[in-house]
């Protein structure tokens, strides 16, 4: 895709300096963009790093192509990231157009390259030079968040592990009993009409159907791993614990690294030799990250449908096991010469 903006002059205006953006197509409008990206005045860290972060850590374990050595990215997936991006609570960009602006002065500055539909963050660092190589210190930065978002995953997970094995110990049913009441709940949001269509409810009632949701999956997760033995469950915590290990010994390594080629690839305008290997091996690692499952994402990625038919089958299985135990009394009971049929 070629570029949408080109001739960027810096022009001073009554609230300060800008960069403006001459659009390619002339039915669009020119773009104006903050100037001062490559006013680094510490010579340490760009200040283009916070977009290229942010459209990197979007899409780290997602959109984005990371192995040998080199970072990709569909355009249009770098724009919309950028766009949702933030920066101390404020928005980087006020709007894609502006997202699309910025690649194209990015591309002009050789902070990224522009090949067909896509975006190239990241160069093979036995070959990159010049500003670019700042983007693997984001890059960097922004693999050390998302291990510190998947290690608090783990010990969510870890702890609801450990909170099923207790609760397993005290009350081998009452995990079942939950998932029933959660069911229940849900139920209860129809008003009485069968299950609740959510786009129905108010607001209010849409927060507890989410929570409800949630503590659904978990105790129906919880009563599934009940088919398992505590044995299991504590290899599991020690699985985790293991990756906890790991990951926290791969973010030391990442960040002490980001810091180290920072200060010294803008001083040779290459990167360090003897930290090639990190880099190559960082897709490795972020490729791993994905497979992290949580209840969060089960529950997030759970269609209205498949939570319609896992509370539907539930409730039928405890409604048809009810009413069997009500037919066996009432056997036991007219065999014993008694009725079931009460008269006021």
């Amino acid at each position: 895709m070629p570029r949408k903006y080109r001739n960027f002059e810096s022009t001073e205006m009554q609230d300060g300096e800008y960069v403006v953006a001459e659009p390619v197509n002339q039915t669009d409008e020119a773009v104006r963009l903050e100037a001062g990206w490559f006013d680094t005045e510490d010579d340490i860290e760009g200040e283009w790093e916070e977009p290229i972060g942010a459209i990197i850590r979007s899409d780290l374990t997602d959109g984005m192509s990371l192995s040998e050595g080199t970072g990709t990215i569909a355009r249009q997936q770098a724009v919309e990231n950028l766009d949702e991006a933030t920066k101390g609570g404020e928005q980087i960009v006020a709007n894609e157009a502006e997202a699309e602006a910025l690649l194209d002065y990015f591309a002009e500055n050789e902070v990224v390259e522009l090949e067909g539909n896509d975006v190239v963050l990241l160069k093979d660092p036995n070959e990159v030079s010049g500003e670019m190589v700042l983007n693997w210190a984001a890059a960097m930065s922004a693999c050390v968040d998302k291990i510190d978002e998947t290690m608090d995953r783990f010990e969510r997970a870890k702890d609801k592990l450990q909170k099923h094995m207790d609760s397993v110990d005290a009350d081998p049913q009452r995990t079942e009993e939950l998932m029933k009441e959660k069911a229940q709940e849900l139920m209860a949001l129809g008003g009485g009409s069968g299950f609740p269509d959510r786009s129905d409810l108010s607001e209010q009632e849409r927060q507890k159907y989410d929570v409800l949701k949630e503590d659904f999956v978990y105790y129906k997760k919880l009563n599934e791993a009940e088919q398992e033995n505590v044995s299991t469950a504590q290899k599991g915590i020690d699985e985790i614990k293991r990756m906890i290990d790991k990951l926290e010994g791969a973010r030391s390594t990442l960040d002490q690294k980001q810091g180290e080629i920072r200060q010294r690839a803008l001083k040779e305008r290459v990167f360090p030799e003897n930290d090639v290997d990190i880099a190559m091996n960082m897709g490795e690692l972020v490729t791993s990250l994905t497979g992290v499952g949580s209840i969060e994402d089960e529950a997030e990625d759970m269609s209205e449908d498949d939570l319609e038919n896992a509370v539907t089958d539930i409730m039928s299985d405890t409604q048809s096991l009810d009413s069997a135990v009500d037919d066996i009394v009432g056997e036991e009971m007219e065999e014993e010469g008694q009725t079931t049929d009460f008269a006021v």
